[in-house]
């Protein structure tokens, strides 16, 4: 299991802040303003109201409060919810009139974590927020510091992401080992929860012993998690870099990804975003897939409006991405594109480098690079390569995806037949 998750946190992403203020003028003026500041305002009118809204979602972590408010003031919603045990950290600006010395001593007393008198400037507050930001970003809610999930016993921490962590546990009924992804669902959007829910649905429907079981899942405003099989030898990377693993060992380990695949394959699912980090590595050695956060159904008729064009180019890794995925052509992915990932993970096992002449690091040249330009053949790296396997590796990355194998068990199948020569 990896000690870090990949992905970088994105201060794009829209956290909920709620606006508790009775007077309509200022939360139409403050809801305005922290939309632009790419913040999902949430209103309340009343002191009552806002306790409601504190005590039923708890993925809200920053509150702007006025002080004077209808039922509860501004200073006894903050005492209230700061005493909250179970609540995770909720960082509070109190917006007030009041500005006496005293006033201001009440207000951080009651536990406020920033004071500011109104009329508001927009520019201070922003300054405020982008601070409060940062606090929440670095103070996790208790639900996903460490998980309390019915069923299961949560031991140690194995990976640790921008917005998920990954545990190891078991399940009490019968000390089964399992590793617990849990979301930040307070530092994503709806559409990150989506595609987590999406996540799984989608492996709690695969059956297949190079796919990691999945055993429970949940996503709601409080927590995200899905529970799956411990795999115990790391990631496909990390063991191909630190096993002294012969060449046909290489291949036959792709030949099971290709046969994991093709059962994705059958159910209707195509992964997407293959790679070295979402092939784990049981205990015994075998290959298994993880992550169909990505995926997409063969059967959703295919579309190729802006919106998806867009997101077909950056979703998945550009590193694995085929030239139809660099290119945007969201209409042509397909089985094939799995295909094109997989071999490239072998061609890189092989051959130490990419298919594609690779210029830095930099994600937009990356994808130039795969969408415009032709794969290397294995014996321009490696001029005494195999014949037969560079034929077959070379029809699993052809640019045109009529020009490569047609499943992903036919390029298994090719392979098991390279090795069974072998």
């Amino acid at each position: 299991m990896p000690r870090v998750l990949a992905g970088q946190r994105d201060h794009g992403i829209s956290m909920k802040i709620l606006i508790a203020d009775d007077n309509p003028m200022w939360q139409t003026l403050l809801a305005g303003n922290v939309k632009q500041w790419n913040l999902q305002p949430i209103l309340a009118c009343d002191g009552r109201q806002a306790i409601e809204q504190l005590q039923n979602d708890e993925s809200i972590r920053i509150a702007l409060i006025d002080w004077q408010m209808p039922f509860l003031d501004g200073l006894e919603v903050c005492r209230q919810v700061k005493a909250n045990a179970k609540r995770g950290f909720t960082y509070i600006v109190m917006l007030t009139g009041r500005d006496s010395k005293s006033d201001v001593v009440k207000g951080l007393e009651a536990g406020v974590d920033e004071y500011l008198t109104k009329p508001v400037d927009m520019d201070v507050l922003r300054s405020r927020l982008k601070a409060a930001r940062r606090v929440i970003e670095a103070i996790p809610p208790s639900d996903w510091a460490r998980p309390r999930i019915e069923g299961y016993s949560i031991d140690s921490i194995l990976g640790r992401g921008a917005f998920a962590t990954v545990w190891e546990g078991k399940r009490l009924r019968d000390d089964h080992p399992v590793a617990i992804k849990v979301l930040r669902v307070d530092l994503t959007t709806a559409t990150v929860q989506q595609r987590f829910a999406h996540e799984i649905d989608v492996m709690k429907r695969l059956d297949h012993p190079y796919i990691t079981p999945v055993f429970d899942g949940r996503v709601d405003d409080r927590v995200g998690y899905i529970i799956m099989d411990l795999n115990a030898g790391g990631t496909l990377g990390e063991y191909q870099q630190q096993s002294s693993l012969k060449g046909k060992q290489r291949v036959d380990l792709i030949r099971k990804v290709c046969e994991g695949i093709h059962h994705a394959h059958e159910q209707g699912v195509i992964h997407r975003d293959l790679k070295f980090a979402n092939v784990m590595m049981s205990g015994g050695g075998d290959p298994r897939i993880v992550d169909f956060g990505l995926s997409k159904s063969l059967f959703t008729p295919p579309t190729d409006d802006g919106h998806q064009t867009i997101e077909g180019t950056v979703m998945g890794t550009p590193l694995f991405m085929s030239p139809e995925q660099a290119r945007g052509e969201t209409s042509r992915i397909d089985l094939r594109t799995d295909i094109y990932a997989t071999a490239t993970m072998l061609y890189i096992m092989l051959l130490k480098t990419h298919p594609h002449p690779l210029n830095g690091r930099d994600n937009r040249a990356i994808i130039r690079a795969i969408s415009q330009t032709g794969i290397r053949r294995p014996e321009s790296i490696k001029p005494n390569f195999n014949p037969a396997l560079s034929r077959i590796l070379t029809k699993a990355l052809a640019a045109d995806p009529g020009d490569r194998y047609e499943t992903a068990a036919e390029f298994a199948a090719a392979l098991g037949q390279f090795l069974g020569r072998r």
